[in-house]
């Protein structure tokens, strides 16, 4: 599999098209970019191209020949279950992004969901582990929770696009900012209390929650949560791709308040990335992951404790010092331009890749 003096052969990236509308598209898009440019691969966008693009007319010869093997192969996501056996037939599984372990996800959120439905998504998991020589996640804690062994798995990280997402003016008024998918066990409910308590101090305080349901589920908790908070202040809305930038711009303090538990720990959610790219500094609750990269680059604060106290007071902190939240803002958004941006992110993915299926590409 590492042999160096394999002769240069085809490249295919799986990646979905369309439009980009929220992060995990972002990491989707960007992730093995570096690695089909410096490779040339052929980008296709759904899975039974992949068999048009192999036993076309073209492949058919060289294999036939005994000329060129077959195709590397990379995906930006787990490929499905019909799939799975047809791959090894088409091209050499070389790598794929696990970013996320949906079962474990939905148990963490409290989505209903059947058991059928957790066990067909762990044995998906458990046959993308299988098939693919390198499997790359997002942190190490993450890749230990999903069951992924340590010597095939490259730490990609998570990032943010810093030429799109850029710093804009600070609001006039004192306002709170939050990015998520509309679901509970995300800490939206705590976050209001917490902006509740904090009016009594900012009586001019705002909160902007930018929520995207992803599913008929999550379009019943939006009209529920919507109809719980009433109050004027309080603004519920969405916040597309196309204008993230400006949203985040209308928030002083941008926050991340996710509930204890051992997947919320993991995480790696782009919003953290894209906040820093903002330019505004966070507040998060004390979750592994998210605490680490707030703390290593000193560009928020993370909460002392679970409690709703907590949250609200790391958020008066910087409400209450504007040079202070001004300062951490600018470090964040130094930070995202110099250690997670995709771009950058995606060279170091792809050394990595090419390193260990012993091929020296530019």
């Amino acid at each position: 599999m590492n042999d160096p003096r394999r002769p240069r052969q085809g490249w295919v990236l799986v990646r979905p098209s369309g439009e980009t509308r929220w992060g995990g598209e972002i990491r989707r898009r960007h992730i093995f970019a570096a690695l089909a440019r410096r490779t040339d691969a052929k980008v296709i966008d759904i899975w039974p191209k992949l068999r048009r693009h192999v036993v076309g007319r073209r492949w058919q010869l060289w294999r036939r020949l005994q000329t060129r093997p077959m195709p590397f192969l990379v995906s930006v996501e787990q490929a499905p279950p019909s799939w799975i056996v047809k791959i090894p037939e088409l091209a050499i599984p070389v790598a794929v992004a696990i970013y996320d372990d949906p079962s474990a996800q939905l148990l963490a959120l409290g989505v209903p969901v059947a058991e059928s439905r957790i066990a067909g998504l762990r044995l998906r998991l458990e046959q993308n582990r299988d098939l693919f020589h390198t499997l790359v996640a997002p942190t190490e804690s993450f890749a230990e929770l999903a069951g992924l062994p340590a010597d095939r798995v490259i730490i990609g990280g998570n990032g943010t696009i810093v030429t799109h997402i850029r710093p804009r003016p600070w609001p006039d008024r004192p306002s709170i900012g939050m990015v998520s998918g509309a679901a509970p066990g995300r800490g939206i409910e705590m976050l209001i209390e917490a902006a509740r308590r904090l009016r009594l101090a900012h009586p001019d305080l705002e909160l902007h929650l930018w929520l995207q349901p992803t599913g008929d589920d999550g379009v019943g908790y939006l009209r529920d949560l919507r109809a719980g908070a009433p109050e004027a202040w309080i603004d519920i809305g969405a916040a597309p791709y196309a204008s993230l930038g400006e949203a985040l711009g209308r928030a002083t303090v941008l926050t991340i308040p996710h509930p204890p538990g051992a997947y919320m720990d993991v995480a790696l959610p782009v919003k953290l990335f894209d906040s820093m790219a903002a330019g505004r500094p966070l507040v998060v609750t004390p979750r592994l992951e998210m605490a680490r990269v707030v703390d290593r680059f000193g560009v928020g604060i993370v909460a002392d404790g679970d409690h709703v106290d907590d949250l609200a007071a790391a958020i008066d902190r910087l409400l209450a010092d504007a040079t202070l939240a001004r300062r951490l803002g600018t470090l964040a958004r130094e930070t995202a331009e110099r250690e997670f941006d995709w771009p950058i992110l995606g060279n170091r993915i792809a050394d990595e890749v090419l390193r260990r299926e012993g091929i020296d590409v530019g």
